[in-house]
């Protein structure tokens, strides 16, 4: 939403930002107004009926050039879907999303008794999958990447940032640290087969190191990692440290709509291991494909973090990734986005 807000006020847009809770001084920072609506003190279904009914009679009211939603109200220009959620309950539950789950709700609401003029989607994976469940018109749906702001994660030099912030946490220089960044839901990332897969791997060499950044870490994980290799960090704002730290970037999960994390650790030079199912999967070229996982399997898993310690590779999917970020970034994203703005008859 951000990216958005500044993207429209750039353009000369006066940019409102409608929602619950408002951080007031960064929707200025970016060029919106915010405005705050009532919060239903219950959460649930009917909470996200009633902000959605709220938005509407905003709208209605004060008639904006075009309303873009983000899945929680029936009615909008654009509309943009960040979760799968009933794909993902499928692949991780390995059963159907409850009938009765607010968001699975809601969003079946938007498909079947909304209106949009187009929808945005974050990956291949998930354009087909709505088209397919909720019979989406085709022309209607487009697929755009999320993208990675170069300046926020470009160092002068990476290799003084992954020294110092590898000594913060008791690397050292010869180590060979694989990890997760990320913000959280470590079910759905699938921590438990990193974990496992970092367990055999150090049964043949100890300078494997395992670093997990991210807030909430579930008991059980600790529980089932070894006490000695497995570094545990907090979430930072500046995370592109973390990512400096790494030799793998491992996302091994059930499902990621898109994975900006993927997307950030390959700016940041860092080989990428993750699984079909994780949208940022589709934008690896080359060699790099090499280290997706059709399915999330200890065996593959181990053997992909095997190949990446062979010098040469390593360096060769490093520059890679390096290379194809670069097509990603914020500028190239939003010429695509105002072009299919222009595409759909939008005024951008």
């Amino acid at each position: 939403m951000l990216q958005e807000l500044k993207f429209f006020s750039a353009k000369g847009y006066e940019v409102f930002a409608i929602a619950e809770t408002v951080n007031l001084q960064m929707i200025e920072e970016f060029g919106g107004k915010a405005i705050k609506t009532f919060r239903w003190p219950f959460s649930g279904y009917f909470s996200r009926k009633f902000y959605s009914n709220r938005v509407d009679a905003w709208i209605k009211k004060y008639k904006p050039q075009i309303v873009i939603g983000h899945g929680d109200i029936l009615h909008q220009d654009i509309l943009f879907i960040h979760n799968c959620v009933h794909l993902a309950h499928e692949l991780i539950e390995r059963k159907p999303l409850p009938e009765n789950h607010e968001v699975g709700r809601i969003h079946t609401d938007i498909f079947q008794k909304g209106t949009f003029k187009l929808l945005i989607c974050n990956s291949q994976m998930m354009k087909d999958d709505l088209i397919k469940r909720f019979y989406v018109d085709p022309q209607k749906a487009v697929v755009i990447y999320p993208e990675v702001n170069l300046s926020k994660f470009r160092v002068e030099d990476k290799n003084i940032v992954r020294k110092d912030w590898r000594q913060k946490f008791g690397f050292v220089d010869d180590d060979f640290v694989i990890g997760l960044v990320t913000s959280g839901n470590f079910k759905k990332r699938n921590l438990g087969l990193l974990i496992d897969a970092f367990k055999e791997i150090s049964k043949e060499n100890k300078k494997v190191k395992l670093f997990i950044a991210g807030g909430n870490i579930d008991k059980k994980y600790k529980e089932q990692a070894p006490t000695e290799g497995v570094v545990y960090a907090p979430p930072i704002i500046d995370v592109k440290n973390y990512y400096y730290i790494l030799d793998v970037f491992v996302l091994p999960a059930h499902i990621e709509e898109f994975g900006r994390s993927v997307l950030e650790s390959m700016f940041c030079g860092v080989p990428v291991i993750t699984t079909s199912h994780v949208g940022a999967s589709e934008i690896l070229v080359g060699k790099s494909r090499e280290f997706i996982m059709d399915q999330p399997k200890l065996e593959v898993l181990v053997e992909l973090i095997k190949k990446l310690m062979d010098r040469q590779t390593y360096l060769e999917v490093s520059q890679l990734n390096l290379q194809t970020s670069l097509k990603y970034s914020s500028e190239i994203q939003n010429d695509i986005f105002s072009e299919t703005l222009q595409k759909y008859g939008f005024k951008s």
